[in-house]
């Protein structure tokens, strides 16, 4: 089924309270991967890192349930420097358009599109006559634990975005329950998203349910 696209004129001042579903996936990359993939902004590292992909579906927020795709960028401590969001798709052109507004976060707008098969979930995300898939495979027999942002060191919550001359910070606030995520298969990335099937993958997870809270960014110039 495909997510509805829909854009609304009216703005929702922060906090944010959403809860939905979510896959939380875990790559470590080479320095030679984050060289190929430049155009996406991953910040460079002469001996490679990881990041996180999230992919995510909203099922409530304030303005209407849509679907997520995003790159989680966790520079080296050593650098000095925040996490920050270089890539994302939404489904929806309100998420896109107050995304940008409140958070600097660079929103681009996608078709997002379902299908679960037994322990698989296939995601198809739609960008400028592009398309690329992603499998996702469940354990059979699932464990879960539960996981709060109190329990992250504050430093790695700490998001910091630049756009259109501004400086947005924010610390995101959440708490859910977490499985282990058995595999993740990527196709036909085209120049949507780095293809993360070159990438080591690391302990990923599944997230069945989730509450999050995005407060009011602290905005400066740059």
């Amino acid at each position: 089924m495909k997510s509805e696209l829909y854009s609304v004129n009216i703005y929702h001042d922060p906090p944010w309270h959403l809860h939905g579903e979510a896959f939380i996936l875990n790559y470590w990359l080479t320095p030679k991967f984050i060289q190929q993939n430049q155009n996406f902004r991953i910040a460079p590292s002469p001996i490679g890192r990881m990041v996180q992909i999230m992919l995510v579906r909203y099922l409530d927020s304030p303005v209407g349930p849509y679907d997520e795709l995003l790159i989680l960028d966790h520079p080296l401590i050593s650098k000095k420097r925040l996490s920050s969001i270089p890539k994302i798709y939404v489904s929806t052109q309100i998420s896109v358009d107050q995304g940008r507004h409140f958070w600097g976060i660079p929103k681009q707008l996608a078709q997002f599109e379902w299908i679960q098969e037994d322990n698989v979930v296939h995601c198809t995300v739609s960008f400028e006559q592009q398309q690329m898939h992603l499998s996702l495979h469940h354990y059979k027999h699932r464990r879960s634990f539960y996981i709060n942002s109190h329990h992250v060191p504050a430093s790695l919550l700490i998001i910091q975005q630049a756009l259109q001359g501004l400086r947005y910070q924010f610390s995101p606030q959440f708490r859910g329950k977490l499985c282990k995520l058995k595999q993740a298969n990527w196709e036909n990335t085209q120049a949507i998203f780095p293809d993360f099937s070159q990438a080591k993958y690391l302990h990923s997870f599944y997230i069945p349910e989730f509450k999050l809270t995005l407060p009011e960014a602290r905005i400066l110039k740059k």
